[in-house]
């Protein structure tokens, strides 16, 4: 099994979202465009906030040890599950709960090496407090070549 990287699971899951799991007919995932971008969700701005990340956590490590997850790792394997739209935002994996049921497996999972994952993470959160990303702000992730 090939363990792709953080950029490619974003990329998969922007440009073929069919192909992620779980599965949805018409699964459309937000980021990738102005005009459907993902909402920083920021833990620190409120008991509500705070709720809704750690669910979004819990709806992916559920989604993730499912039986129908693909290329589960072996048990000492240093793989940690990512997740796109990521947990700290609105549309994480627990959006269906907040928002609706239409929002039901709107999201993707994919294994991946864990030192990696953990650097995408530390980053994104170092771009959320240097480029001043509040709860609720809009952005968009732009997966390419950066030449």
């Amino acid at each position: 099994m090939e363990w792709l990287p953080f950029a490619d699971h974003v990329g998969d899951a922007l440009e073929n979202p069919g192909s992620t799991y779980p599965t949805k007919a018409d699964k459309s995932l937000p980021g990738g465009d102005p005009l459907r971008p993902m909402h920083r969700l920021a833990k620190a701005a409120g008991a509500y906030e705070l709720n809704r990340a750690n669910e979004n956590s819990k709806q992916k490590d559920r989604t993730c040890t499912s039986a129908g997850m693909p290329g589960k790792p072996g048990p000492d394997d240093a793989f940690d599950c990512d997740e796109f739209p990521m947990a700290s935002t609105y549309e994480g994996a627990a959006r269906a709960q907040f928002e609706g049921t239409e929002y039901t497996d709107a999201f993707s999972v994919r294994y991946m090496d864990r030192i990696e994952n953990q650097e995408a993470g530390r980053r994104l959160n170092a771009w959320y407090d240097n480029d001043r990303i509040l709860n609720h702000d809009p952005f968009i992730l732009v997966v390419g070549d950066c030449d």
